[in-house]
Order: structure tokens, then C-alpha cells, then sequence
């Protein structure tokens, strides 16, 4: 299967390189940089790089691999350069709309989300394989989708029409919100003289993540709320409180959060 590449985000660097050891093969490069396409293209070691002023033709599947803010300007400017395409995009949060006029065609198109942050490539390379993707579509882009995620991963989950939003959503709560909260809780440790940060908070942060995927979200709560120390939940809303005075509420909402679980653990 060929695949053409619009834009050189890490995300269409790391699912190409995946790909690329999957008999599939790298066509076009396009970007508004020549010089970023030509260094695409010699990192992955294949392709053709090209600008979008010059001739080419995107036949095949062809990734728009942009900001979300820009992939319906690309794609409305590349377009008529599209014969027998199919179409897919990376955003966690905009759904396939963008190329509806393939559904008049009969040609695929979706979008392919990787749950996966890609702040470090090599750490991206090194658990892409391990990656859940969120896919959706038309029927024949699903058909597309689900190939291309199979040979990456094997695991996806299908988005229903109209639930890209909420789906992105969760994604954010779960991976931006946390990141959040440990922002906090380094603040703690910095403001009370506490040394070893590194050392103690993400691998408990990590211990929680393996209590869900062995046990559910329900059955992972630990902590005050759980044992139902009162005390100390109150006494450690005080120090939240005397030390994140503008963020009251959090600490409010988040206890409330916890009692609900507890709530539904019985």
C-alpha cells in the first residue's frame, strides 16, 4: 500500500517508519518547506519530497498530518491533486467531515488517532506497537483504517458518528489532567523541602495506571476516601487550601469525584 504524507509531524514520522516495515512504501512528501520535506524523507530513508507549488499527483492513501486548524485549508488546496485516494487525517478531536466529498466518490476517508503522546519520538517509536488508535470513517475508510492500524498495533477502538468530541475528551482528562496534578503535587514538594519528587510521584501515578488495567476504575480507588479517614481528608484540605488558595475548588470537586467512586464500589 503506498502512502503519501502531508506535512512531517512525528506522528506521520513514527507511523510511517511502523508502516514501512510492513511492505507498505512512502510516496510523496509534501510541506510548505522543502527543506523539512527532503529532511523527512532522508530520516525515513524513502519518498519523494515536494512543495505545494510543484506537480505531483497523491495516489493512494495520503495522511494529512497537519494542525487541526489547518487540515481543511490543506486538504481544499491538495484536492484536485487526489486520483483513487483515500484520505485520513491524525486529530483526536475533529472527525472525518473534512472529506465528505470522497462519499459521492467511493473512496475511503477517516481519521486515525493514536492514544500516545508524541513529545518524545523515540519514546513514541518505542510504544507505538503497544498503541491503541481511536478510528472512524466512512465504511470503506474504516476498511482502510482498520488495515493500517493492524499492522501497527492490532488494537483500535471504533468511534460512533458525532462522539469524536467526548472521545478526545477522555483523552485529555486522562492524559493532560494528570499531568496537571503532578504539577501540583511537585509544587508540594518544592514548597515543604521535600526531596525525591522523581523518584516517588510518577511511579505511584504509574502503580494507579496498572491498578486500572487489571482491576477497572472502580476498584482502584485507594487512599482517605477509601478507608473513609475523614480526618485526613479534611486536614489535607487544608494544607491544598493554605497552599493553592485559587484552586479551592479542585480539591473540592475531586474528593467529591473520589466519594462518588467509592459510592459505586458499595
Amino acid at each position: 500500500m503506498n502512502i503519501n504524507v502531508v506535512g512531517t509531524s512525528k506522528v506521520a514520522f513514527v507511523l510511517c517508519k511502523i508502516l514501512l516495515e510492513e511492505d507498505f512504501s512512502i510516496g510523496c512528501v509534501v510541506s510548505r518547506s522543502k527543506q523539512r520535506a527532503e529532511d523527512f524523507v532522508a530520516k525515513i530513508g524513502q519518498g519523494f519530497p515536494k512543495t505545494y507549488e510543484e506537480d505531483f499527483t497523491l495516489k493512494g492513501v495520503t495522511f494529512f498530518a497537519v494542525p487541526d486548524q489547518s487540515i481543511s485549508e490543506v486538504y481544499h488546496k491538495l484536492k484536485n491533486r487526489l486520483e483513487e485516494a483515500s484520505a485520513f487525517h491524525f486529530s483526536g478531536f475533529l472527525d472525518s467531515e473534512i472529506f465528505k466529498d470522497f462519499d459521492q466518490k467511493g473512496w475511503a476517508r477517516g481519521s486515525i488517532h493514536p492514544n500516545l503522546s508524541f513529545a518524545d519520538e523515540e519514546n513514541a517509536l518505542k510504544y507505538i506497537k503497544t498503541c491503541c488508535f481511536g478510528i472512524e470513517g466512512n465504511r470503506e475508510g474504516l476498511l482502510v483504517a482498520k488495515q493500517i492500524v493492524e499492522k501497527i498495533s492490532n488494537c483500535w477502538v471504533e468511534i460512533p458518528y458525532g462522539s469524536k468530541g467526548a472521545y478526545h475528551l477522555a483523552a485529555v482528562i486522562a492524559s493532560n489532567f494528570n499531568v496537571a496534578l503532578a504539577y501540583l503535587s511537585e509544587k508540594l514538594y518544592k514548597l515543604y523541602n521535600i526531596k525525591g519528587f522523581q523518584e516517588v510521584i510518577p511511579k505511584l501515578m504509574m502503580s494507579s495506571v496498572h491498578n486500572i488495567l487489571k482491576k477497572g476504575v472502580q476498584k482502584s480507588l485507594t487512599g482517605p476516601v477509601a478507608r473513609e479517614d475523614w480526618l485526613i481528608v479534611e486536614k489535607e484540605r487544608e494544607i491544598f487550601v493554605k497552599t493553592f488558595p485559587e484552586y479551592k475548588k479542585l480539591y473540592d470537586d475531586m474528593i467529591d469525584i473520589l466519594i462518588k467512586i467509592k459510592g459505586e464500589v458499595g
